[in-house]
């Protein structure tokens, strides 16, 4: 469990466009419930915020998840990722990291990004030359929903360049279906379902022990996310929605 909340906070984080944002509201948010083995483990929220600095109009983009109940008691895990970005394109201008894995791992880091000389500056491992589109974690998450994603064929591969883990990470997804699925606390809603695709001595293969559900109206918000563990598996679902720009798909 000490592992699924930081995979769970980026999976989400997977698809790429150049079109200009006319999706995301300015004070959204989003409330995910993360359950392992049928057990309530951690809590996550994504939201926006519209902020001013230095006369410049930017996107202050947050997503935050923490363990709960007993597994807080056993793992006691809190991530907070925050990024500010161009509110059109979403690129990130800096962005930070703070972990906290029990009181003996504690680790905060923060970015700056300079998309014209293509570099990004980590306080934790200095500059890094990155492409020229790029996002990090949390600009990525949001960069989906500005993806037309009507035309997807069954096993089309969707490639998004970003900064995580110090390094530059390469997301990739493979589109499987649009299919229904039924939120316990919303209802049924029709979803675009993908599985990501990793390097295995240097040839990529999709792996299905991770699905991820995004919904086929005109939000495409993160509905669902499956993983599939050495034992049991976790799963995040969408229990709560605020101040989306688009009525939602859900049906009872």
């Amino acid at each position: 469990m000490k592992k699924v909340l930081i995979v769970l906070l980026s999976i989400f984080c997977v698809l790429f466009t150049k079109a200009q944002n006319s999706v995301i509201s300015s004070n959204e948010k989003l409330d995910y419930e993360i359950y392992y083995a049928f057990v309530t483990g951690a809590h996550m929220t994504l939201q926006t915020n519209q902020v001013t600095e230095n006369g410049k109009t930017l996107y202050h983009l947050v997503a935050k998840g923490n363990t709960v109940g007993l597994v807080d008691k056993i793992y006691n895990i809190m991530e907070d990722y925050e990024t500010w970005c161009d509110p059109e394109t979403l690129k990130p201008v800096r962005a930070l990291k703070n972990v906290r894995e029990s009181p003996k791992y504690i680790r905060y880091i923060t970015y700056q990004f300079d998309h014209n000389k293509q570099n990004v500056t980590s306080s934790h491992s200095g500059t890094h030359s990155i492409p020229q589109e790029c996002y990090d974690i949390v600009s990525a998450c949001y960069k989906i929903r500005m993806l037309d994603l009507s035309n997807l064929k069954s096993g089309q591969q969707i490639t998004l360049n970003t900064f995580f883990g110090e390094e530059n990470w390469p997301l990739r997804l493979l589109y499987v279906k649009t299919e229904t699925i039924k939120i316990s606390k919303l209802g049924k809603i029709s979803c675009y379902k993908f599985i990501p695709v990793v390097e295995v001595s240097g040839v990529f293969t999709a792996k299905d022990a991770l699905s991820i559900w995004i919904s086929a109206d005109q939000n495409k918000i993160p509905i669902r996310a499956q993983m599939s563990l050495m034992v049991g598996s976790a799963k995040v679902d969408l229990v709560k929605y605020q101040n989306l720009k688009y009525e939602t798909g859900f049906k009872n």
